[in-house]
């Protein structure tokens, strides 16, 4: 078990490496020789380790990696799922503007730019509106965490020495970016940014749930289990050895199931309640679901491609 998780990591390391290296970050002077030995250790490591397990592949005439992103799932699933991420880690990284207030202050143009850099690297579906929508996702949610990581990195220099001290201990990943970093560090100190910070610290205070999924996504539970939404709900909220992570999921996940079956006898013909339609009666319009559905938000404009 051991042994598979440190394979993994290596895995996940070398896609990292391979990314900021295609991304020219490799080409740095503060960068090269830390990402050079990354490489250089981890691809013997990782092959040898295919090669005992008989996984060893040969490359493919450089097709790009295709991520595969269901609809109903929207999330990306498969062998290269961690591609997706990664590569949105290191544009956002890399590229990605810091000095708006936040995601959604980033003009069209430039998140088109961000959108082509990935789909040079990787293959999608775009003509399909549920991916494209998916990959938007993924770049504002790995845009704020980004960001969030940041300022966790300037509150710990400036209680330890003050905000003088913070400002000139730039956060390693934007290290070759201080203009982008001093522009954040006066942004952090706004009223606006501390009024927004309070009320999103105390939303979080309000999310108690606990979903007994492990550190494997929830798209990737689905995709492998081949599980409807419904039957999602039991997987991600119960087990057999802790029962239900609160009582009212189990009467959310009897009351779907019930409904799922009045539906299933109605005669041929009539109209039926889809499967996320009857988890958006039980579980409400603003719940978790219907977020991660996105029917509970309108559609942003830059969720159409760019024709530039």
């Amino acid at each position: 078990m051991a042994a598979t998780n440190n394979t993994g990591n290596l895995k996940r390391k070398k896609e990292l490496a391979n990314a900021l290296t295609a991304n020219g970050i490799a080409n740095e002077p503060t960068e090269n020789s830390s990402l050079r030995n990354l490489n250089e250790s981890v691809v013997d490591t990782v092959d040898k380790a295919d090669a005992i397990k008989g996984n060893y592949k040969r490359k493919s005439g450089g097709e790009k990696p295709k991520i595969v992103i269901p609809k109903g799932i929207n999330r990306p699933v498969g062998e290269h799922s961690s591609k997706h991420a990664t590569e949105i880690g290191v544009l956002i990284r890399c590229e990605a503007p810091m000095q708006v207030e936040g995601w959604a202050k980033i003009p069209d143009e430039t998140k088109d730019h961000l959108l082509r850099k990935l789909t040079n690297k990787l293959s999608y579906e775009l003509e399909e509106p549920h991916v494209v929508q998916c990959i938007w996702k993924s770049f504002a949610k790995q845009y704020s965490s980004f960001r969030s990581n940041a300022h966790k990195y300037y509150l710990k220099w400036k209680e330890g020495g003050g905000v003088t001290l913070a400002r000139q201990n730039i956060y390693e990943k934007l290290g070759d970016r201080r203009d982008d970093w001093l522009w954040l560090c006066d942004f952090w100190e706004t009223a606006k940014f501390e009024k927004v910070s309070n009320t999103q610290k105390s939303n979080r205070k309000k999310l108690t749930y606990s979903h007994k999924l492990g550190t494997k996504s929830r798209a990737a539970h689905q995709h492998e289990k081949g599980f409807d939404d419904i039957d999602m709900y039991e997987v991600e909220y119960h087990n057999p050895k802790n029962g239900w992570a609160y009582k009212d999921f189990e009467a959310n996940s009897v009351r779907m199931k019930e409904l799922r079956e009045q539906q299933r006898a109605l005669p041929e013909g009539v109209d039926r309640m889809t499967t996320e339609e009857i988890c958006i009666t039980v579980l409400g319009e603003n719940s978790s679901y219907a977020k991660s559905k996105g029917l509970n938000r309108k559609v942003s404009g830059v969720d159409a491609i760019s024709s530039k």
